[in-house]
């Protein structure tokens, strides 16, 4: 009954009652139930069932009593159906996932359908992994004419972290904007706005180590406060800045920092002679130019800066075939390194700038993205500064 939007495949239906008064139990198990607006669907073969009861005649119906119920979901609520097309619905308890609690009500408007969400908490990591697609996808035409209106005292994402006191509207296909509270108490906001065939995307994250969890994009970072802004149509291009965090037990880098490459006998730290710890290495400036689009993600003028280990870096994070392709200069010790790029006019060429350093070893990682082979040239040790650039790969 106007559900053809949401459901499809074979429906066994058990029918009782007068012809005005139905009351029906459906088998939903060999059938499909999609919410692409929440990023949920039940596929078939997945065991599920829906009672409720039926009056009207013809294309205009009530459907009281509703009831889904699934291994792992449930819902519950009144539906109304006008013209052959669901019109309106009111659910007092939705549960798509073990940590949904909420109320949703349907109106539609037009070809459109307006949907208000409210409650304690609900699961947002489908809803997080499709709006990732989108983005990757570059600018489209939203074909399912749903907003989402939201207000709930805890939003799930991924890495076991959670947002409170969250408000959110999201527009399929159109743009998202949501502010909330990480656990540690910092402010979380991004918007994601289409417009004219333009998608602009921001972010303000007073823990970003948090926001990078919740949204699947990386877990060993803690704290920090992150701005990020990116605008553009097929790809989108901006940059990325984050300070004073901390990276804990990255194995890529305490791989770059202590093995040694394929073909040497010695690592980027017995080169610069000087053991570095790598299992908590705190950094006050993280910088980067991106361009993400056409299943590639493109990086320049990219820095990490801190007390310890200090790096710049800029090439392909990954392409189309996931492989890395990526360039940079390696600084230890760097609070004390980076001191001679502050020495006027000398500094230029003794420290390569603000964000180089006397000592630097330059290397390159390229091949498949989960394993990279990393090169070093040891040559570049010896020459300070802005001369590095000779032995550059």
């Amino acid at each position: 009954p106007g559900l053809n939007a949401i459901l499809s495949g074979p429906v066994k239906v058990q029918v009782q009652g007068s012809a005005d008064n139905r009351k029906l139990e459906a088998d939903l198990g060999a059938a499909k139930i999609d919410l692409p607006w929440v990023g949920w669907s039940k596929g078939a073969g997945i065991p599920a069932k829906a009672t409720f009861s039926l009056s009207g005649a013809g294309g205009d119906l009530q459907i009281s009593d509703f009831q889904l119920q699934g291994k792992s979901f449930s819902a519950r609520g009144i539906l109304s159906v006008a013209g052959g097309a669901l019109q309106s619905a009111r659910f007092d308890h939705v549960s798509l996932t073990g940590d949904d609690d909420v109320a949703v009500s349907v109106k539609r408007s037009g070809k459109a359908y307006a949907v208000s969400v409210n409650g304690s908490s609900l699961d947002a990591r489908s809803l997080i992994k499709g709006i990732n697609d989108d983005m990757a996808a570059g600018v489209r035409a939203s074909t399912t004419g749903v907003t989402v209106d939201a207000r709930l005292k805890r939003l799930v994402g991924f890495g076991g972290e959670a947002l409170s006191d969250v408000s959110l509207q999201y527009t399929a296909g159109g743009g998202l904007a949501l502010a909330g509270v990480a656990r540690s108490g910092g402010a979380v906001q991004i918007e994601n706005i289409v417009s004219g065939g333009k998608r602009r995307v921001s972010i303000d994250s007073q823990d970003a180590g948090a926001l990078l969890r919740f949204l699947n994009v990386y877990g060993r970072v803690q704290g920090g406060a992150l701005k990020l802004a990116l605008a553009g149509d097929k790809s989108l291009r901006g940059r990325v800045d984050i300070r004073d965090f901390t990276v804990v037990d990255e194995p890529k880098l305490s791989s770059l920092v202590s093995s040694p490459p394929p073909g040497g006998d010695r690592s980027l730290s017995q080169l610069a002679k000087t053991k570095i710890d790598t299992s908590r290495v705190k950094f006050d400036k993280g910088y980067v130019e991106l361009e993400r689009g056409d299943g590639s993600l493109r990086i320049a003028n990219g820095v990490l800066r801190g007390p310890v280990i200090g790096t710049t870096f800029q090439g392909t994070a990954y392409d189309k075939q996931n492989r890395m392709d990526m360039t940079g200069t390696f600084m230890p010790a760097y609070g004390l390194n980076s001191i001679f790029g502050d020495i006027p006019v000398l500094g230029a060429f003794l420290g390569n700038g603000r964000d180089g350093g006397l000592i630097g070893l330059t290397y390159r990682l390229r091949g498949d993205v989960k394993s990279p082979r990393l090169e070093v040239n040891p040559l570049s040790v010896i020459a300070p500064g802005i001369f590095r650039s000779i032995f550059e790969f």
